[in-house]
């Protein structure tokens, strides 16, 4: 005899089974809610993170270097408020996934920030112009959002587990 919440499945009336239903169908609703946030979250974070490395880098030195750095932790702070705001749960394996593009996008972006220190010691060393090339920039930008943008679209996407 199967049961489920402790009543027998042979016991329910048509209007258990109705509300039941109901049930199911609206937390498989939410399920795609927090699925849609936490995707959407997790790539804005990969783009932000993506996005700083390039602005920084073209704004170093000029004016607009500590207004980036305050924009982009509001933005974090703000995206941050949101997901967990308009989330209820995890969705299955979301987190993991959600790491794995965060570490991914992490060891990319210090690897970019690496390979503009030393190529800028570099270019000082030959007593070079210090500017990167900004396609450069922005093409490093993109492959560290990589990662964490893959991961929000797999979150979003969902499991067919």
């Amino acid at each position: 005899m199967d049961t489920t919440e402790g009543t027998a499945t042979d016991d329910l009336t048509p209007q258990e089974a109705r509300e039941r239903l109901a049930r199911a169908e609206e937390a498989d609703r939410r399920r795609g809610g927090d699925r849609r946030v936490h995707g959407l979250a997790t790539a804005g974070f990969g783009l932000l993170m993506g996005g700083y490395l390039t602005l920084s880098r073209l704004g170093q030195g000029t004016r607009w270097e500590t207004p980036l750095m305050a924009a982009y932790a509001a933005l974090l702070v703000l995206l941050t408020l949101w997901q967990s705001r308009a989330t209820r749960s995890w969705p299955r394996r979301a987190r993991v996934v959600c790491f794995t593009g965060l570490g991914g996008t992490l060891v990319l972006f210090m690897a970019g920030v690496m390979t503009f220190n030393y190529r800028e010691h570099q270019r000082e060393l030959a007593v070079l112009a210090t500017g990167e090339d900004p396609l450069l920039l922005v093409l490093a930008g993109a492959l560290a959002a990589l990662p964490m943008v893959l991961a929000g679209i797999v979150v979003r996407r969902g499991t067919r587990a």
